[in-house]
Parts: C-alpha cells; structure tokens; sequence
C-alpha cells in the first residue's frame, strides 16, 4: 500500500476501558467534582504498571452519545451561549464535531488491578476510552494564549 493510500485508508478504534461513573446524561456537568472509573479490558494490568506513579494522566474517549457531525453547521456558540461569538467548532469543546474524540487531563486517585479511579473526567458513564496517557508536567504550554470569550465562559461555569 502507497503513503496515499495508507493515508486513506479508514481508521479503526478499539476501546481499551470504559467509564464507570454516576453522569448518564451529556450535557454541562461540575466535572470537576465526578469521580470515575476506567474499567480496563482483562488483560491490561501490566500496561497499567507503574501508571500510578504519576499524579494526573491524559484521557483519550470516544463520546459515543454526541450527535452526527454535518459541515453545514460548522460553527456554534461556545455551550450554546449565544451571548459569546460564534466560533468554528474546532475552536471549541464541543462535543458535537467531526470526530468525537475527548481528551482530558484529569487526577489519578488510584489503581486497582485494571481499574483506574479518576476526577475530573468530563465523560458520562459508559463512554468507551480508547487510550490514555502519562501527563508529564513539561507537556503543559506556559505561554498560551485564547480569546476573550474563554474568560467569558469561565466566569458564566463559575456561577
């Protein structure tokens, strides 16, 4: 098979784990303050070793309830609040996008056997994981910038 070819060829995902927590409904939730379960296929206790050593890791889902993603409306209001630009929604968190991958940066509490048990996960119960990563505190962006409407939104969660 050619680069091109490899290049369009279709893309194949296997869930690793599954979210375990009490969130069954999408929509804005205090995520900070869910605790969730990655509950790993059997096997995956040796690709966990050593995992808790790290304090946070990165969360790689597949949001399986988010509706079907049409070009058309390729742009929405950050959480539906029309008070604040419309932007492109790859320039959000939207849920609703092509491909509906998330990824969060959350704390790990603890591991046990193939469970992991996390807070701050922003994905409902059932939600497959399709992999997960170490965070390393040098993968953060110190100098990071974003629009106005970010402080926006932050502010209208804090309430």
């Amino acid at each position: 098979m050619s680069p091109e070819e490899a290049s369009q060829a279709p893309i194949v995902l296997e869930p690793i784990a599954w979210v375990k927590n009490s969130v069954k409904d999408p929509g804005h939730h205090e995520w900070t303050q869910v605790e969730s379960e990655l509950v790993f296929k059997p096997g995956f206790e040796d690709a966990l070793d050593g995992l808790d050593d790290f304090s946070h890791i990165t969360v790689l889902f597949w949001m399986h309830r988010s509706p079907t993603w049409d070009i058309a409306t390729s742009k929405v209001h950050p959480q539906r609040r029309t008070e604040l630009p419309l932007v492109g929604v790859l320039a959000t968190h939207s849920p609703y996008r092509p491909n509906p991958l998330g990824m969060t940066t959350v704390r790990l509490l603890e591991r046990r056997g193939n469970v992991l048990k996390v807070t701050g996960l922003d994905a409902i119960d059932g939600t497959p994981v399709v992999d997960i990563k170490p965070f390393f505190p040098s993968d953060e962006a110190t100098k990071a910038t974003v629009p106005d409407w970010v402080f926006q939104l932050r502010q209208y969660n804090r309430k």
